[in-house]
Order: C-alpha cells, then structure tokens, then sequence
C-alpha cells in the first residue's frame, strides 16, 4: 500500500478516534443540562418545541452529508479552541450561580466549538448552521421571558379590541382586559402570544432552513413569522370575544379554551404558509419576467 494511502488511512482513524472521543466527554460533561433541559421540554408548553430541534438539526447534517464529507481534513483551528474555552467558562459560571440559561446556551457553543478545533473551517462552514440551530431549543431566562409576556398582552389586548371595534362590537379595554356586554376577558400571560411567537419563529427558521428560496427572502419570511403569531392570537381572541358576545359565557370558558392553542397554532401555520407561497410566487414572477 502506497505511504500516502496509510497516512490518509491512519489520519481519518485518528479523526474518527477524536470524534467519538469528544462525543463522549460532551456527553458525560452535559448529561445533567441536557436531563433539565428535556425536562423543562415536556412540563413547560411554552417550550415544547424545544424537543424537535435536536431531530431538525440531525437532519440537516444528514442532508449535507455529501458536503461534509468533501469538507473533511483541517482542524487545530484557534477560535475553535477559544469557542471551547469559552463554552466551559459559561457551564461553570452558570452551575456556580444556578443559572439555567448560562449552561445551556454553552452546550450548542461548545459542539461548535469542537467541531470547529478538530476538523477545521472548511466543515464549520457546512455543519456551523444546523448546529447554530440548537440556540432556538435554549428557554428563555424567565426574567426575559416575564419582562416580554406584559407588553404582548398589551399589545393582543389593543389589537383585539380594534378590531371588535371595527365589527361593531361594544369593547372597553382596561389594560389586558377586555369588557363585553354580560362577559370580561382578560388577556392572561398565557394568552400573550409569546408562545406562538416562539413556535411560529422556530418552525419559520426550520422553514427557511428546507426552503430553496435566496437567503434574503429566507431572512425576510422569519422575519413575517413576527407580525404573523400575532395576528394568529389575535383572531383567538377575538373569536373567544364574539362567541362570548354572541352565543354566552359558555362559549369562551368552554371547549374553545382548551382548544385555543391549537387554533392559535392552525391560524399562524396558515398565514406562514401564505407568506411563503407569496415569496416563492414574486420569486417565479421576477425569474419569468423580461430582464430590461
């Protein structure tokens, strides 16, 4: 066998050993943060999204398999030993201070960090965005997350009650809360929007990231998943308000709020839906028309 055929051979063993190796050692080292995180997962509706990312993200390196493995070689890449340095000096700091957030945003840094000092530039640059990816699975900090929620029902409880208004619906808002003839409606915390705010904005970005679309319409549909789950909360609760208007009290207290999140859901994936085809129809438009 050729000498340059045996280093090839021993160096791709060894890149494999390094690889498994540091698989292992994050493994080991993240277990606990990765236990709450899952944990948090399943009992926090707000983040249930959360548990998709970590598949969406594998997908993604499996469908760039081809590139990656045209990627290979490189490595011992400075920053990448800095992101590790870094990505540790955030897991202790955080588990020093009880700080959920600071050990967990260091988990998807310190994979990048890895793969960046042991294979090189060249493969970062193709697994870097799905891995980047793993930041949307991190739960806001609560004093983040608290701090946004009053503003959103604010803002869900002034939409909804302009467009009442606008149906000739007899509305006084009082901050978050909505007066009706014979029923009050108040815009809880749950009720904000931030939860479809989130989950619109994560499944736009998984969009974009499947989407063969030019990156600033890409940038620009995850952008329209803003204005999108707020619309979709709004009609939630302007139809809660009519059918308590309406029908009765009933209407709002029952089936209908416990099935608000999927209508909230349903309505924003629709209007995503419609965003998209829009871009992608301008896009075909401007490709089939005349160049001046």
């Amino acid at each position: 066998m050729p000498m340059a055929a045996q280093k090839q051979g021993r160096t791709a063993r060894t890149d494999t050993i390094l690889t498994i190796a540091a698989l292992v050692l994050l493994a080991l080292l993240y277990a606990p943060v990765i236990s709450s995180l899952v944990r948090q997962w399943l009992d926090d509706s707000n983040y249930r999204h959360g548990l998709l990312i970590p598949f969406v993200s594998a997908l993604l390196l499996w469908r760039r398999r081809g590139a990656l493995r045209e990627a290979g070689g490189g490595g011992k890449e400075d920053l990448g030993l800095l992101l590790i340095l870094g990505s540790a000096a955030l897991l202790i700091t955080g588990t020093a201070a009880a700080e959920f957030f600071t050990m967990r945003i260091s988990l998807p840094l310190m994979i990048l960090g890895a793969v960046l000092f042991l294979r090189g530039w060249n493969l970062t640059k193709v697994a870097g965005p799905p891995l980047l990816l793993l930041l949307l699975m991190v739960p806001l900090p609560y004093i983040i997350y608290f701090k946004i929620t009053f503003p959103m029902q604010i803002l869900s409880a002034k939409l909804s009650a302009g467009v009442l208004t606008v149906l000739r619906v007899s509305v006084i808002r009082k901050g978050n809360i909505l007066m009706l003839p014979g029923y009050t409606l108040e815009v809880i915390a749950a009720c904000s929007g931030l939860r479809s705010l989130m989950t619109m904005f994560t499944l736009a970005v998984v969009f974009a990231f499947f989407s063969d679309m030019p990156n600033g319409r890409k940038f620009l549909l995850v952008t329209l998943s803003v204005p999108a789950a707020i619309a979709a909360n709004t009609v939630r609760l302007v139809v809660t308000a009519l059918g308590a208007y309406f029908i009765g009290p009933g209407f709002a207290d029952g089936p209908l709020h416990e099935a608000s999140g999927i209508i909230v859901f349903m309505a924003g994936f629709l209007m995503l839906l419609l965003c998209a085809g829009i871009l992608r129809w301008t896009q075909y438009r401007r490709k089939k028309s005349p160049r001046s």
